[in-house]
């Protein structure tokens, strides 16, 4: 199905799939100003963008932020933090554990809610242009063996974050994170059967909004877009 049918059609659900938005990053190379999440793109949270893209495609939806802000109950979704054992590790280390942590708690999280879902689907809270059809590419590609870990990759970058985890590895990354200080997503992900989706055609979706220059061809782009769509509603 092409792009601009999707949009005509909508976000595809496939799987039984949680799905886990990690919003935990803290944001420096923004500058000063609200959570990197929180802040406001084209009139909305820039969270708001992920979850509004992913929550139709996935069983249920989960947000894991470092201190949940009271802005995050907007989302109308479980907005969860890291696991007191995780914080209690980042205090001594006086920094933020990365997104492993975060994975890791959305692990936690399904297997407490959903026990039979099985697998994750990861993104984080600064891709607002996330596909509409990742869950069925994603599960079109999970081929038997499945794999334990199916990342994305668009031209010569893997997304580390946008992935499909196993649950049964949720044992395992506590381990790797809390005792043997694993902070590399990569590395915790080769340690097991690993896979990875080839995105196609050469348009990003996958923007990382990262910092001012990110922001403001987001920006750029989501006026595009609606312009577009207004077009094509006459």
């Amino acid at each position: 199905m092409a792009a601009k049918e999707l949009q005509n059609f909508g976000p595809v659900r496939a799987g039984a799939l949680v799905g886990v938005v990690l919003a935990g990053g803290e944001g420096k190379r923004m500058g000063p100003g609200p959570l990197k999440p929180l802040r406001r793109l084209a009139g909305r949270p820039m969270v708001a963008h992920v979850v509004a893209r992913l929550r139709p495609q996935v069983m249920d939806l989960v947000v894991i932020a470092n201190e949940p802000a009271a802005a995050f109950r907007a989302l109308k979704v479980a907005v969860i933090a890291d696991p007191p054992d995780i914080r209690r590790a980042a205090k001594r280390e006086g920094r933020k554990l990365g997104p492993l942590a975060g994975i890791l708690a959305g692990m936690e999280w399904a297997l407490a809610h959903h026990p039979h879902a099985g697998w994750i689907l990861t993104a984080p809270a600064d891709v607002p242009f996330l596909p509409l059809d990742l869950t069925v590419r994603l599960c079109g590609h999970m081929h038997v063996p499945e794999p334990d870990v199916l990342m994305v990759r668009h031209g010569r970058r893997r997304e580390h974050t946008i992935a499909v985890w196993s649950v049964k590895l949720a044992a395992d990354l506590r381990r790797a994170v809390l005792e043997e200080g694993v902070r590399r997503v990569e590395e915790f992900a080769r340690r097991y059967n690993f896979a990875e989706l080839v995105w196609p055609g050469r348009a990003d979706p996958f923007l990382n909004v990262n910092t001012p220059a990110e922001f403001a061809l987001a920006t750029q782009r989501l006026a595009s877009s609606f312009r577009d769509h207004r077009l094509s509603k006459r």
